[in-house]
């Protein structure tokens, strides 16, 4: 973050225009006594002066992205002088950045362990809710209408199965004429060692793709499989791909009317990805403060709960050196947390449950009142 002394600069230009005239005009001692006058009330408007231009810089994962910078734009006619800037790139590089102090905050989809964390330095909140849905690109199927489960979903991926009228699918979908065609599976191109919301949700219930990927997405694909850089292009792809399969924000796929698939979640039932059932997930989790909210909300219970659910979190550095930076960063989400909820709403995003919420705002006025 930088703080940038604008307000001083500014009246000092204005003592220095005091004193210059104050210097330049002697036409009569009441005159001059004035322009002296001026001159202290100005300089001591100066040195009272606490005001700072400061300007926070995040990075990370760009689902949240809309969001920041839309809480930063409000924040900053609230606070005049205060500048939000957010670069969203990845999780993995957010986190880089941030250790390595060139921003004062990043965001990430799936929270950081308590044991990197106290490596690292760093303090974590979760912010908003939000949830990746699979999305397909079939004839005649309608959104919601396709079901997978957690092994077929993984079997696809791994190429295990390779045409679209498979019994396994078949199976789950009896309802539909199923085309004889290959499945082209849309992915992203994911480092290795990243955990990812479906990496998370597979490894749990498809022992295979825990074996070969862990909680990842990175590692071989089917031969037919096409990589995109981007949530936005893997559903471009999508609907420009006929026969295809692949994923991307549940916001993003209600709004565009995509294929969306239903998920047989962990009460063995088949849900749609709704606000609703992402709240659910979240609201049947167990949140932990001192563990720095180290939720995973994937295959939650509940019976309505989406499997796929999933927060945005965000992180800062604990340093005593950093202290009054990460307190400008913090002071910024609390005011989103407690005022920017509509703008969320409005954005497609999903808010905190009541008592996360309340929870992670008494965590917030913590650390802005303890550092």
């Amino acid at each position: 973050m930088k703080i940038v002394e604008y307000h001083k600069v500014i009246n000092m230009s204005i003592l220095r225009d005091e004193l210059n005239t104050s210097i330049i005009y002697k036409s009569g001692v009441n005159f001059m006594v004035m322009r002296v006058f001026n001159f202290f009330v100005v300089l001591a408007f100066v040195l009272q002066s606490g005001a700072y231009a400061v300007e926070i810089k995040g990075a990370g994962s760009k689902i949240p992205e809309s969001l920041i910078q839309e809480w930063g734009k409000v924040y900053a006619t609230r606070f005049p002088g205060t500048v939000i800037k957010y670069q969203a790139s990845s999780p993995a590089d957010g986190i880089k950045r941030l250790i390595n102090k060139e921003v004062d905050f990043c965001s990430v989809d799936t929270p950081v362990s308590s044991d990197e964390l106290k490596k690292n330095g760093l303090l974590q909140f979760p912010l908003v809710l939000g949830g990746i849905s699979p999305v397909v690109n079939l004839p005649n199927v309608s959104p919601g209408q396709f079901r997978l489960d957690a092994k077929t979903l993984g079997d696809i991926f791994l190429g295990k199965i390779k045409k679209w009228d498979d019994p396994e699918i078949a199976a789950l979908n009896p309802t539909i004429k199923l085309p004889q065609a290959d499945i082209v599976v849309i992915h992203r191109d994911s480092p290795k060692g990243v955990s990812t919301i479906i990496g998370e949700y597979l490894a749990k219930s498809h022992a295979e793709w825990k074996a070969l990927k862990g909680d990842t997405m990175a590692g071989t694909w089917p031969a037919s499989s096409i990589t995109v850089n981007n949530p936005i292009e893997n559903f471009e792809m999508i609907q420009k791909t006929p026969f295809s399969i692949g994923y991307g924000p549940v916001s993003v796929a209600s709004k565009d009317g995509l294929q969306y698939v239903k998920l047989k979640n962990k009460a063995g039932l088949y849900i749609s990805p709704s606000d609703e059932s992402i709240s659910s997930a979240a609201t049947n989790s167990k949140w932990d403060e001192s563990k720095g909210y180290d939720v995973i909300l994937t295959d939650q219970i509940g019976v309505s709960s989406w499997p796929l659910s999933m927060a945005s979190f965000v992180l800062v550095r604990n340093s005593v050196q950093d202290a009054e930076l990460r307190k400008e960063a913090l002071k910024f989400f609390r005011y989103g947390l407690r005022f920017g909820m509509l703008n969320a709403s409005r954005g497609g995003y999903i808010q905190l449950p009541n008592a996360v919420k309340s929870m992670v705002r008494s965590s917030l006025d913590k650390e802005i009142g303890s550092k």
